[in-house]
């Protein structure tokens, strides 16, 4: 964190530290809610698929199920990696 304040210990540091992380925090959170319901929009379209036997959308949206899966992975690691930097 690049930090206009020369005394690390000092409470405007902290707080810059603490508004950063938190700052942080929100963005992760919110790419995590977006992938969320685009992986909901994916599922409802998935279980159509099945039930019209569309193979292939079926496996389009098993794939962009798979993406938004590994996505909200990534990202809850991210989210822990920060928390732990951030104690």
């Amino acid at each position: 964190m690049t930090s206009y304040y020369a005394v690390t210990g000092s409470l405007f540091y902290k707080t810059a530290k603490s508004m950063e992380n938190f700052c942080h925090n929100l963005f992760l959170s919110n790419a995590m809610e977006e992938c969320t319901i685009k992986m909901l929009e994916a599922q409802a379209a998935y279980d159509e698929a099945v039930l019209r036997n569309d193979t292939e959308l079926m496996k389009q949206k098993k794939l962009e199920l798979q993406a938004y899966q590994s996505s909200l992975t990534l990202t809850a690691y991210m989210l822990e990696e920060a928390d732990e930097i951030s104690t």
